[in-house]
């Protein structure tokens, strides 16, 4: 024993030796390791005494000091903690001295691994603590990366234990280690570790700690991320590897009570779903529930993300509700993810997450249509949080869209499609969808949509038979979409969204063999025309006594609908009649005219001025006049002819009273009370101002009991006299209201062509004004500049002699405003215009097939000649030649000279 203790020492002096040299050359850390192999001699060779180890206090000394002070936070007692005193001093030295952080860093991690092994987890705590506080105090040493590397090898080892509450002290030091802003960046620091076991802890469902630990490890990726997106280092966090686990983690527990709402259809809540964000998580709630905290995390993603990492963030979300079924109806589930994934990515890219579920969509295109239902339902239901960031891809965001609708239709109309239901659904949806994407949208943006989707309607034909099955239903199909997206248009003038292609499309729309087509498109006008929300008075129109109970908004019309109007009230009249002439006689007949009424209403009421009313007139009288006819070729059914008196008698009885003209509405009220005396049933009105009776009964009259009894119909010299005597110019509403034979059969095959209006006029009318107007003598009206046209005697062809000649070619030139304007008002013979246009054709045929060189010979001859007139050097030759051939003639003749252009006495309207 005294040899032991000689021993000890002579090693005591050898020690005390080696530290001073230790302090000269190397520092402390020699003597430790000095020591510690002198130790393990001793320990080979020398037997522990049974006394304990009090006697190794002694060594204690010759540890470093930074192991001294680690050492020192432990306390005597396992019941008590960190010893506050030290952990002070072994803070303020690692300040003062960072290089010793690393090796405090390694001291406190092997303590807590044989703590953990012995499982005393108060000492565990205990090191867990002094880390952290380590952490917060030197975040700005030089040497923290090395010290964050023992830290994280802690906090992994914790988490390898798989104990609930070592998870809990690892995930909350991480979360703490994630919210220091560190100085110095790491270039060798890798997440892998904990991306995986924290992705592992958020899909954990047994046990009863179970949603606990979910929670912690929803924190844990959620530190992941913030201490990876700030790091500029760290970018590989947005690399697909990692991705598939992340977002499946997150989604895993994101909204998991919506499971139980998906099997109730009404029981979704617009409270959780509506909400842009939620509020400040707090630690009562998701303690119980990690779904509030899924959310967050997934917004925080989502925020985080750049525009090029984006992608690799929604792939793992499709590749979610594919493969849990998310995709099926209602998708309150998938919902709610993109909704939370639209408001958290900035505005201006919100653009690219609707054109990812397009393409999705297009993936998906031979899925079944539940998939397809749930898909166009989560773009109908976020779209209007993307806004107007779509415009970029407006055009092919619904190109898209149709040809889905396209390729729906098709696969509805094949034997293919197991459930027809279930694709009118999906069809419904992409309607809705689309109208939603169209209300998302500035108004410019929506006119153009409204073009485009006409564009995309299959080509009109005269009938059915010239038409595929699944051309005829897409067309009914994408009229539905049109309305859907006119119902989102607010019109501010008509010219603006009328525009010649769109209103001719429609016109034709108008006319086709459809029924539900024609009546769809009478909605579509009906929501374009009314401005003033009177629609729902107008729907269904009664004759009602006094107008003012409708509560009718009427405004006057702006001068630039009144241009419009100018142009295109006779087309669109005509369109009017065509349209009643195609009613049937079944059970949609009330509703078919209630809509042509309501269309007329709507014009009397948005663009009710004078030109307006009376080509409105004249149309109200060509349709009693058509209800009238009783000849063979009348194609009217007595119940029809009921409904256009029905719709005569209504819509006069609207535009009298709101024209305020008493005599008017006297007339109209004693045709009806006339009518309800003596005519039959099917023209009478009951008390709510709607036909009596729309059936035919047995043993009722054959006929109406109005074709011989004038006091039964409306009187056109009644009514012109009345409007007359308030001022109003009705000349033209002596112009009969006829359709042009040669067009009837035609109007489809040429529907652009009409630009004018489409009506003959009684040659009688005018015949006051051709004999009137007495032959003229060219020189007194001539000016003094030279006008190249046709002399009274040619034949040449133009349509000044088409348009403003009457019949057989005698010049007329007009000597007064007036005439003027009455022969520019006329409607030109367009028989005589089809007649020469198929002339002239047939002419350049036959020449062609009889001698094609002759033939071609002569055209360039011609186009040789006619270069010639129009060369300015020869035309400006021709004029002088001209001139001095008149200077010639005059000396030798005594022929008046025509009149200088300053001493030509205009008309009073023509002078200022």
């Amino acid at each position: 024993m005294q040899a032991l203790r000689d021993r000890v020492a002579s090693m005591k002096r050898e020690i005390e030796k080696m530290k001073r040299e230790e302090e000269h050359v190397r520092g402390e850390a020699g003597a430790m390791h000095w020591v510690q192999g002198s130790m393990r001699a001793m320990g080979r060779s020398a037997v522990v005494p049974s006394g304990g180890m009090d006697w190794m206090c002694c060594f204690s000394s010759c540890k470093p000091r930074y192991a001294r002070l680690a050492d020192s936070i432990y306390p005597r007692s396992l019941n008590d903690g960190l010893v506050t005193s030290n952990m002070q001093k072994l803070t303020f030295y690692a300040i003062s001295h960072p290089e010793k952080l690393d090796r405090i860093g390694t001291v406190l991690v092997n303590q807590l691994s044989k703590d953990l092994a012995r499982q005393r987890f108060t000492q565990v705590k205990i090191s867990v603590d002094a880390m952290d506080q380590l952490l917060q105090s030197c975040h700005g040493s030089p040497s923290l990366n090395q010290f964050t590397e023992n830290f994280l090898k802690m906090v992994q080892k914790l988490l390898e234990t798989n104990l609930p509450a070592m998870e809990k002290l690892a995930t909350d030091s991480f979360v703490n280690f994630a919210n220091i802003q560190e100085e110095t960046p790491s270039y060798h620091r890798q997440y892998d570790f904990f991306i995986s076991k924290f992705s592992a802890m958020c899909h954990v469902t047994r046990g009863e700690n179970a949603s606990q630990v979910r929670y912690q490890g929803l924190r844990g990726l959620r530190g992941v991320v913030w201490k990876s997106v700030t790091d500029d280092l760290q970018a590989n966090i947005w690399e697909k590897e990692h991705m598939d686990k992340i977002v499946p983690s997150i989604l895993y527990n994101f909204y998991d009570d919506i499971d139980e709402q998906d099997k109730q259809p009404t029981g979704r809540s617009n409270d959780q779903h509506d909400e842009p964000f939620l509020d400040e998580l707090t630690s009562a709630n998701l303690e119980q529930n990690p779904r509030q905290l899924a959310d967050q995390c997934l917004r925080e993603l989502m925020g985080k993300a750049s525009f090029g990492s984006l992608r690799s963030v929604m792939e793992p979300v499709l590749k979610h509700c594919d493969s849990h079924s998310k995709w099926n109806p209602p998708a309150n589930f998938a919902i709610a993810t993109f909704r939370a994934i639209l408001y958290s990515i900035p505005t201006q890219i919100s653009n690219f997450v609707i054109q990812v579920l397009i393409n999705h969509l297009d993936t998906m295109s031979a899925s079944e249509a539940e998939i397809r239902i749930g898909i166009a339902t989560v773009l109908s239901s976020i779209v209007s949080i993307a806004g107007t960031s779509i415009g970029p891809l407006l055009l092919d965001i619904f190109n898209s869209l149709l040809k889905h609708l396209r390729a729906s239709v098709e696969y509805q109309q094949s034997r293919a499609c197991p459930s027809v239901d279930h694709e009118r659904r999906y069809q419904e949806t992409l309607i809705n969808a689309m109208a939603d994407f169209a209300n998302a949208l500035p108004d410019y943006q929506k006119v153009e949509i409204m073009m485009f989707t006409v564009g995309n309607i299959p080509k009109l034909a005269d009938d059915d038979r010239a038409m595929r099955s699944s051309d005829s239903f897409l067309q009914h199909v994408l009229v539905k979409t049109l309305l859907k997206i006119a119902t989102k248009y607010k019109t501010a003038y008509l010219a603006t969204i009328f525009t010649d292609s769109f209103l001719n499309a429609l016109l034709d729309l108008s006319l086709v063999s459809d029924p539900q087509v024609r009546y769809t498109t009478q909605r579509i006008f009906h929501t374009l025309f009314d401005r003033h929300d009177n629609l729902h008075c107008l729907e269904h129109l009664p004759f009602i006594g006094d107008v003012a109970d409708l509560q009718l908004t009427v405004e006057k019309c702006t001068r630039a609908d009144q241009m419009f109007m100018r142009r295109h009230i006779a087309h669109i009249t005509y369109v009017i009649y065509r349209c009643v002439m195609l009613i049937e006689e079944d059970e949609h007949l009330q509703n078919n005219v209630d809509a042509i009424l309501c269309t007329m209403a709507l014009l009397c009421i948005e663009v009710g001025y004078d030109e307006t009313l009376i080509e409105l007139f004249r149309l109200v009288f060509g349709l009693q006049s058509m209800a009238l006819d009783n000849s063979e070729g009348s194609r009217c059914g007595i119940l029809k002819k009921a409904a256009i008196h029905n719709l005569v008698a209504r819509y006069l009885n609207l535009s009298c009273q709101l024209l305020a003209i008493p005599s008017l509405c006297h007339h109209v009220q004693q045709v009806v009370s006339n009518r309800a005396q003596k005519a039959h049933p099917l023209v009478h009105f009951n008390e709510k101002g709607l036909p009596k009776q729309t059936t035919l009964s047995e043993g009722a009259p054959s006929g109406l009991e109005i074709d011989d009894d004038l006091a039964l119909q409306f009187d056109k010299s009644d009514l012109s006299e009345a409007l007359k005597a308030s001022g109003k110019e009705v000349q033209h509403l002596a112009v009969p209201f006829k359709i042009p034979g040669s067009l009837v059969g035609n109007f489809t095959g040429n529907r652009f062509s009409v630009t004018g209006t489409l009506f003959e006029v009684d040659e009688s009318n005018d015949s006051k004004t051709q004999n009137s107007s007495t032959e003229t003598a060219l020189d007194d009206v001539s000016l003094d500049l030279s006008i190249d046209w046709s002399p009274p005697t040619s034949k040449k062809t133009s349509r000044r002699n088409t348009i403003f000649s009457p019949e057989g070619h005698d010049l007329m030139v007009p000597t007064n405003v007036s005439t003027l304007r009455q022969m520019v008002n006329a409607p030109p013979d367009f028989t005589e215009e089809i007649k020469k246009d198929q002339e002239q054709s047939q002419k350049i045929v036959s020449m062609f097939r009889d001698d094609p060189d002759a033939a071609f010979d002569a055209c360039v001859k011609k186009d040789l000649d006619d270069d010639k007139t129009g060369d300015l050097s020869a035309s400006i030759q021709r004029l002088i030649q001209r001139n001095m051939n008149s200077a010639q003639m005059s000396a030798v003749t005594f022929k008046k000279q025509p009149k200088n252009v300053f001493e030509l006495k205009l008309p009073d309207s023509f002078v200022f």
